[in-house]
């Protein structure tokens, strides 16, 4: 039989007195139809709150006896943990109610831990020398777990096998996105780690280089120098990320090594080339992976880094011309090639050439290798006062040829 409830509600109205209209609250009554009463909800809620009643009954027999077996004090503490392990996992059971394998794990862990408590209740009737204490105190908690599993039959929802399956991939992938995000974060913070300590070593550097009044480029050489083999340039490694890469930018290989960022090649496992902003796509390594190791040169030969040479022969300083002549022209075309952008320099500078692009463009022409631009400019900003000093050379020869 459909049910009906009576309820008052408050509705705007618009009233009008006198040519003028107001709104205002009017009170309405309304009858609103009522669900049925749900008897099997209202059976299961009674029957389990009549078991839970009888479940607290059991927890103080079993802690008042077993505690009095362990005579008492911190014991009944104690007791009270044979209880509460078979009711957790009653709890787990209801909580695994849609997977049949985990609720059925639950079930037999909470039947077994039941018997151990029934146990020790048994055992305190025996030292009470009461046959009928031992044996109905042991049943008060088996009488109360028997209970739960009949009442949980009724909260179990079990499923086929493909509803299982569907639902065991559901929970999977979101599991699978909950692992992902926690392995993120951990590799986000150990990249910010190490990033803090490349800073850190930088700036001890820069420190120290400012202490000597050097430059950075003047401290990374001494270091060079002094240790033989320089160690990675922290800031190397963070300053070249977003930096161009120019495809020339190999150094004269030396046994040094500095530690730097280098685009990786064509096809290198999702990494860009041929930008000016290197990036890392899905499924690559970290930007901070993207550290290899290349020659170190600064551009000078191992004589200027501080190795002991052998003592060259002796021979005659080269003379300043005010011009390059065709002659000098054809035997620099057909001279032998240095070995470094230093010497280079120095022979172009010989050859009377004192303009920086020309010195650049020579000094390509007499390398084996194509030389790195920069470290070239770099070598002929070192050696700007012997490149002026030739030119002015030059400048007071050709001045002194128009006086005579």
């Amino acid at each position: 039989m459909l049910r009906f409830k009576k309820t008052t509600q408050t509705v705007p109205t618009a009233v009008t007195r006198d040519g003028k209209t107001h709104t205002v609250n009017r009170s309405v009554s309304k009858l609103i139809p009522v669900a049925p009463r749900n008897w099997d909800v209202l059976g299961l809620q009674a029957a389990a709150g009549i078991v839970l009643a009888l479940t607290l009954v059991a927890i103080v027999w079993s802690t008042v006896s077993i505690g009095e077996l362990l005579k008492g004090g911190t014991g009944y503490a104690a007791a009270a943990l044979f209880d509460a392990a078979w009711i957790t996992c009653i709890i787990l059971e209801v909580l695994a109610r849609y997977d049949r394998d985990k609720r059925k794990s639950a079930r037999r862990m909470g039947a077994g831990l039941v018997v151990l408590t029934s146990g020790a209740i048994f055992w305190h009737g025996l030292e009470a020398d009461s046959i009928p204490l031992a044996v109905v105190g042991a049943l008060v908690s088996i009488v109360a777990k028997v209970l739960w599993v009949a009442v949980l039959k009724h909260i179990d929802r079990d499923l086929d096998a493909e509803d299982a399956a569907w639902l065991e991939a559901e929970t999977s992938k979101a599991t699978l996105t909950v692992a992902r995000a926690q392995v993120q974060r951990q590799v986000a913070r150990a990249e910010a780690s190490v990033l803090g300590e490349l800073l850190a070593i930088e700036h001890q550097h820069r420190a120290t280089a400012d202490a000597l009044g050097m430059s950075r480029e003047e401290f990374q050489e001494l270091r060079v120098r002094a240790l033989g083999a320089v160690e990675p340039a922290p800031l190397t490694a963070v300053a070249a990320v977003g930096k161009p890469t120019d495809s020339t930018d190999q150094t004269e290989s030396t046994d040094h090594t500095e530690i730097s960022i280098a685009r990786a090649h064509a096809g290198t496992d999702g990494q860009n080339t041929g930008t000016s902003n290197p990036q890392v796509t899905t499924g690559a390594v970290p930007a901070l992976a993207l550290v290899k190791s290349v020659p170190l040169t600064l551009g000078k030969s191992p004589q200027d880094l501080g190795k002991p040479q052998p003592a060259p022969a002796a021979t005659a300083p080269a003379r300043v011309a005010p011009a390059a002549s065709g002659l000098a022209r054809t035997a620099a075309a057909t001279a032998v090639p240095v070995g470094t952008i230093a010497e280079a320099v120095r022979q172009a500078v010989a050859l009377g050439i004192t303009d920086t692009e020309a010195i650049a463009a020579k000094v390509r022409d007499l390398m084996p290798t194509e030389p790195n631009r920069y470290s070239v400019r770099r070598e002929i900003t070192r050696q700007r006062p012997a490149i002026e000093a030739a030119r002015a050379s030059q400048d007071h020869i050709a001045g002194t040829g128009q006086y005579l």
